[in-house]
């Protein structure tokens, strides 16, 4: 059974992270976005051929930091995203008891 409590809490998480959730998920997008900037900006900073060129850009010292901060804010957008679809479910579940103790009585 999922007490009081639980669907409490539960409604308590999902109401007080829309927030927070949805500034990990701009910041994720605003990272991904900068990808192709920081990308151009270390290739015109080289010399060589295209593909030296696009190598040295790909392990430019600007471009693992911008990868760095892109991985993480996918990791802390999907804790966020995966802890409120667990906190829906509960909700969902408690739904279904509720309305199974309903039916029977």
């Amino acid at each position: 059974m999922i007490s009081a409590d639980r669907l409490q809490r539960a409604l308590t998480y999902l109401a007080e992270t829309d927030e927070p959730c949805a500034r990990a998920k701009g910041l994720m997008e605003g990272l991904k976005g900068q990808e192709k900037t920081i990308l151009a900006t270390e290739f015109l900073q080289t010399d060589g051929t295209v593909a030296e060129r696009e190598a040295r850009a790909r392990i430019s010292k600007a471009y693992s930091e911008w990868h760095e901060k892109y991985e993480q804010s996918v990791v802390d957008y999907e804790i966020l995203r995966n802890k409120r679809g667990t906190e829906s479910q509960i909700i969902e579940v408690w739904r279904s008891l509720e309305a199974t103790k309903r039916a029977s009585v």
